[in-house]
């Protein structure tokens, strides 16, 4: 699905003119990090006459602003900026990364009610069977609505394998009220593998206090922690 594709292949220049313009100027945000680049997605559409896709790319510290290009889709114009003039945009990367995985930014937005880290903690720490699937280097974690336990509402995926940490929420769908529920414009929030991005890192550590998968806790028992 072209949805998907664009979100977690690499990001670049031409993937993100395939970024959907939602028709009722919902805003988006999406981090990606992959191997040693961490990526930043801003759907800005908060003003009718100026919408705007905007990648920031980090350095190899996962901190410091390597590049911003901005897209207008309705001039079909792209631009490589130092920094962005949209509402959202910030310095503070580790803030912006955090406010993506937290929800926060979705929360305080005209977006999508995306399901984030507070959803995925509260279901690990239940534990259940049904919503909690350990594999050897992580967990997948199923959030589903009491009647529709075969059909989840969200996707959260993490852990740490030999290549680096993993960390990705996907939502499939969200309730706005008893009867009606509303698809995302980006099923992922937050897609994540092989990193080590210090706030990934850090966000799965502390998921890992409450449980640890079989390979973390083979690898502590190792180095005899």
């Amino acid at each position: 699905m072209l949805i998907d594709d664009i979100q977690v292949k690499k990001l670049d220049a031409d993937r993100l003119k395939l970024y959907p313009v939602p028709h009722d100027h919902r805003n988006y945000f999406f981090l990606q990090s992959v191997g040693d680049t961490t990526q930043i997605v801003i759907g800005d559409f908060s003003k009718n006459d100026k919408k705007k896709i905007i990648l920031i790319t980090l350095g190899d510290d996962f901190n410091t602003i390597k590049s911003v290009l901005e897209y207008e889709p309705d001039k079909r114009s792209l631009r490589v900026r130092k920094e962005s003039d949209s509402q959202f945009f910030t310095k503070d990367i580790t803030k912006l990364k955090k406010d993506i995985i937290t929800g926060t930014l979705f929360n305080n937005s005209h977006a999508d009610r995306m399901k984030s880290y507070d959803a995925l903690e509260m279901i690990f720490k239940k534990n259940e069977a049904t919503t909690v699937l350990p594999d050897t280097y992580g967990f997948t974690v199923k959030l589903t609505e009491v009647d529709e336990l075969n059909k989840p509402m969200a996707l959260f995926t993490f852990g740490r394998s030999e290549t680096g940490y993993f960390l990705q929420f996907r939502t499939e769908y969200y309730r706005i009220n008893a009867r009606n529920t509303v698809n995302p414009v980006l099923r992922y929030s937050v897609y994540c593998k092989d990193t080590n991005d210090p706030v990934v890192k850090d966000l799965v550590e502390e998921l890992f206090k409450i449980r640890e998968p079989v390979a973390n806790r083979t690898r502590r028992l190792e180095k005899g922690n």
